[in-house]
């Protein structure tokens, strides 16, 4: 078996953090890395780094960059990463080094992300959380009156927040959600929802059903626009159609928790590793030195 080898796309601006999984991956056994810190190209860039044998993919950036890899990325675990926190990034690297140097199992430590698949008659896009529809050209979130998304949790932050107070849906499903917005005042449910950080809307509610993965839903937004995790992305022309479905064959992504959790459980970061798993008698039965 010859070196490990990563992949990492990054924003520019994100050096202390690539630094950081740099070492971290290295640590891991990882022989070599790859380094990729232009915002664009980043199809391209993935695919050819998955060619080039990489076995863990980090991308290190903001929802755009997430969502370019997540379509690039193939079979290849991906670990997908806000910029911003060089601690989060030490723990990243160690875990993603740990997947691509195969000392821990994938499927124990990886989940495979269900994506939502926007589909139009020039264009194909995924969102990798919700893709959203507004009755105005110009995106506003006072405007919305369709919501998808791949999951909705109560303490969540963003759009899903709203089905997320209303009909949580959690990532271990295969199953979304659709929400039906509408004025304030003209809907039976108003939810008080983050809808960004530092931002709490009361967003109107007309009803809300299971997304069932592979059923394609006609969009109400000729002449509307639509948004992808939440960023503005097209306009929908008076007369042109578009489709949403939700596909349960997303990337496999990195559980961090999980892959340090099993390397804790085997001792893969000790200095001198045990025969086997911890006793947890163990934990209670040793001595402190002197």
């Amino acid at each position: 078996m010859g070196e490990a080898v990563a992949g990492i796309v990054a924003n520019p601006a994100s050096e202390r953090d690539i630094q950081s999984l740099r070492s971290a991956l290295r640590v891991a056994g990882v022989g070599r890395v790859m380094v990729w810190t232009d915002a664009g190209k980043i199809i391209g860039t993935v695919r050819r780094m998955v060619d080039a044998g990489a076995s863990v993919l980090i991308c290190l950036g903001n929802e755009s960059m997430m969502r370019a890899a997540a379509a690039a990325c193939g079979d290849v675990p991906l670990l997908m990463l806000p910029a911003g926190g060089a601690d989060e990034s030490t723990v990243a690297g160690l875990a993603a080094g740990l997947v691509a140097t195969h000392q821990v199992d994938t499927d124990l430590v990886t989940n495979r992300a269900t994506v939502l698949e926007v589909v139009t008659k020039a264009r194909r896009e995924i969102a990798l959380i919700d893709v959203s529809v507004c009755s105005e050209s110009r995106w506003d979130p006072a405007s919305l009156t369709e919501l998808y998304c791949t999951f909705a949790v109560p303490d969540g932050v963003g759009l899903s927040s709203i089905p997320g107070r209303l009909c949580p849906s959690p990532k271990s499903t295969v199953d979304g959600v659709a929400v039906s917005l509408g004025p304030v005042d003209e809907t039976p449910y108003v939810v008080q929802a983050p809808i960004a950080p530092g931002e709490v809307r009361a967003v109107g509610v007309r009803g809300w059903s299971v997304l069932h993965a592979g059923v394609r839903v006609d969009l109400a937004a000729a002449g509307g626009s639509i948004a992808l995790d939440g960023q503005p992305h097209f306009v929908l022309k008076p007369g042109e159609s578009a489709f949403v479905e939700l596909k349960p064959d997303g990337p496999w992504c990195v559980d961090v928790r999980a892959v340090m959790a099993e390397a804790t459980r085997t001792g893969l970061l000790l200095g001198r590793k045990p025969t086997g798993a911890f006793s947890p008698s163990l934990l209670a039965d040793a001595p402190f030195p002197g």
